[in-house]
C-alpha cells in the first residue's frame, strides 16, 4: 500500500468517529489562536489585529496547512493511544505535540522581531535567527515533510501494520 494510501486510511479510522473528529476541530482551533496568540504575546505593543494584518495570503495558506496537519497528527495519536491502551506511549505523543506545535510556529513566523523572542527562549542566538528567516520556505518544507513521516507511521500503528510499534 502506498504511503498516501496508509495515511488516509488513518485519518479516516480516527475521523470517522465523531468524538475524535470533536477533538480534531478542538485541537486546530487550540493550534490556529496559539499560532497567532504567541507572535502577539512575545512582541511588545503587539496585538490581534495588527498581527493578523501582518499575515500574508502565503503565510495564511502555510499557516493554515501547518494547523491541519498538526491537529490530524495529534488527534491520530490519541485514537491510537485510546486503541492501542498503551501508556508507554503518551511521552512520545507528548514530545511529538510539542514538536508540531514548535515546528508550526517556526514555519510561520515572517518576521525577526516575532521569531526572536521565541528562538531566545530556545537559548538560539541572532544568527540563528537570520539563517531561518532567509530559508524559511526551505524550512518550512522539511517541517511538512516531518510531520507526514510522523502521520504515516501513526497511520501504521492504527492500521495495526507496524509490529514494533505495537
Amino acid at each position: 500500500m502506498s504511503y498516501l494510501k496508509t495515511i488516509w486510511f488513518g485519518i479516516q479510522e480516527t475521523l470517522s468517529k465523531k468524538k475524535y473528529a470533536l477533538i480534531f476541530i478542538s485541537i486546530s482551533a487550540v493550534m490556529l489562536s496559539l499560532f497567532v496568540l504567541v507572535p502577539t504575546w512575545t512582541v511588545p505593543d503587539n496585538t490581534v489585529s495588527s498581527q493578523l494584518t501582518l499575515f500574508t495570503p502565503i503565510d495564511l495558506g502555510v499557516l493554515g496547512v501547518l494547523t491541519i496537519v498538526s491537529a490530524l497528527y495529534m488527534t491520530m495519536q490519541v485514537f491510537a493511544m485510546r486503541t492501542g491502551k498503551k501508556v508507554q506511549e503518551v511521552g512520545a505523543a507528548a514530545g511529538g505535540a510539542f514538536g508540531a506545535l514548535f515546528a508550526g510556529i517556526a514555519g510561520t513566523a515572517f518576521c525577526a522581531s516575532c521569531l526572536a523572542p521565541l528562538f531566545a527562549i530556545f537559548g538560539i542566538g541572532f544568527g540563528g535567527l537570520i539563517f531561518v528567516l532567509e530559508y524559511r520556505l526551505y524550512f518550512v518544507v522539511g517541517i511538512l515533510v516531518f510531520m507526514f513521516i510522523a502521520l504515516y507511521l501513526t497511520a501504521r500503528k492504527i492500521k495495526r501494520v507496524c509490529v514494533t510499534c505495537e
